[in-house]
This record gives C-alpha cells, structure tokens and sequence, in this order.
C-alpha cells in the first residue's frame, strides 16, 4: 500500500503530551499518532455502519409496517 505524508497542525501542548507518552512506551510520537488515528477510524466506521443498519431497518418497517412484540424479542 502506497504511503503519503500529511501534516497535522498540533498545539504545542498536546506536542509535548504526545513526546512523554512517547517516551514512556518507547514510541514514537508518530506512531502514537497512527494508533490514534486508527483506533478513531475503526470506532467512527462503526457508527456510520450502525447508522446504515438502522436506516435499512426503518426504510424496511416504513414499508412492511411489520414489527416484533416484546415477547418475541
């Protein structure tokens, strides 16, 4: 897979937070970065897959007026 740089613009606050977590886990800022990203990714793609999963399921019940009963829940 192809690799492209792009910078992110960090207060130096949060620059320096980045550094001591860094050095603490023997890491690199970037790669806590890379996790950070990722692990936000994962986490937001999954909400926007749960958002489908209930549009279909609403689309489907405003056409078939079908639902469950609480007992068959």
């Amino acid at each position: 897979m192809a690799q492209k740089t792009m910078g992110v613009r960090l207060e130096q606050d949060i620059q320096d937070r980045l550094k001591r977590l860094g050095e603490v886990r023997d890491r690199s800022p970037h790669f806590l970065m890379k996790e950070a990203i990722e692990a936000y990714l994962m986490r937001e793609e999954e909400v926007e897959a749960e958002k489908e999963l209930l549009k279909a399921r609403w689309e489907r019940f405003e056409l078939t007026g079908q639902t469950l009963s609480q007992d068959d829940m």
